[in-house]
């Protein structure tokens, strides 16, 4: 079970270009202060590119 005060979130990535919701990942916010920007593939703009943090 979790507990009280959890530090690792849920996230949604979005695409920067057409701003779909894509991935969905974990971040622990202890450890990884600042928004994650990683670069994924889009499948609605048919290539890679830089996903952040919703």
């Amino acid at each position: 079970m979790a507990k009280k005060g959890e530090t690792v979130i849920n996230v949604a990535l979005a695409c920067t270009e057409c701003g779909h919701r894509n991935y969905h990942t974990k971040r622990n916010k202890r450890n990884v202060r600042e928004k994650l920007s990683l670069n994924k593939y889009c499948k609605w703009c048919h290539t890679h590119t830089t996903h952040k943090e919703v």
